[in-house]
């Protein structure tokens, strides 16, 4: 695994791991290892670090995102996630590896048949969270994407904009170590893409560490994080700045 940054610890200075490392990972789709969605991918992530993984469509980006998910399996190749070699796992240690991930889709996947309230308070359910401090937990997100006037409302109700902040809450109500965000703004216009992007930097000044997949040119371009370029199942540049790819 790749040297962390150091630390110190009394007299002692520690490597303090990467929160996420793809080292030398390929996936392939069919059972054609010529079909390569990913092919000899290595990069890390540190703590806290808010990075952009862009480029065209096909171009391998969701794919990293299911990896790091532990949605779908390397073909080759090893991700390790706060030091844990993901293949190692066992089935009941994923369930509990991906509840301690948030991920925002581009189509919200809220509950239709629940409310805001409802819909957020489903991810504490979910890993059992004392019922005494749901509400508690559940006002504070919603207040931090500004919804919290609307806890009764149902999704249908609600416009595109509000829906994401509703799964934003979702995905965060949690505490995640770290927040997947698949096309956050795929489905928004400006505006809200703007009002999603601002909450995603904002919950990163608090320590989560943020991966973002995007199409979006002028977002990656105006806020000048971390980005890396896929093309065609390779990483192509790792750099902070704008939006290179074609």
């Amino acid at each position: 695994m790749p040297k962390g940054h150091e630390e110190e610890t009394g007299r002692e200075v520690l490597p303090e791991a990467p929160v996420i490392v793809l080292d030398h990972v390929s996936k392939a789709y069919d059972g054609f290892s010529d079909n390569h969605a990913l092919e000899d991918v290595s990069f890390r992530i540190d703590k806290g670090e808010f990075v952009f993984i862009v480029g065209p469509s096909g171009s391998g980006k969701s794919t990293l995102i299911r990896l790091i998910e532990n949605e779908i399996d390397p073909t080759s190749g090893k991700i390790y996630v706060a030091g844990k070699d993901l293949s190692k796992l066992k089935k009941r240690q994923v369930c509990k590896y991906r509840r301690s991930i948030g991920i925002v889709f581009q189509d919200y996947r809220l509950l239709p048949d629940r409310n805001v309230y409802e819909n957020v308070a489903f991810a504490q359910e979910v890993i059992e969270a004392p019922k005494n401090k749901i509400p508690k937990e559940v006002s504070k997100m919603l207040t931090l994407v500004g919804l919290s006037q609307k806890f009764k409302s149902f999704p249908k109700e609600m416009s595109g904009g509000e829906q994401q902040r509703v799964a934003l809450a979702r995905a965060l109500v949690n505490n995640p170590m770290i927040l997947l965000a698949d096309e956050p703004t795929g489905n928004l216009d400006p505006q809200n893409s703007w009002e999603i992007m601002n909450l995603l930097e904002e919950v990163n000044k608090r320590g989560t560490t943020v991966v973002v997949v995007t199409h979006n040119r002028e977002i990656v371009d105006v806020m000048q994080k971390r980005v890396i370029s896929v093309l065609n199942g390779k990483i192509i540049e790792d750099k902070k700045g704008g939006y290179d790819v074609g």
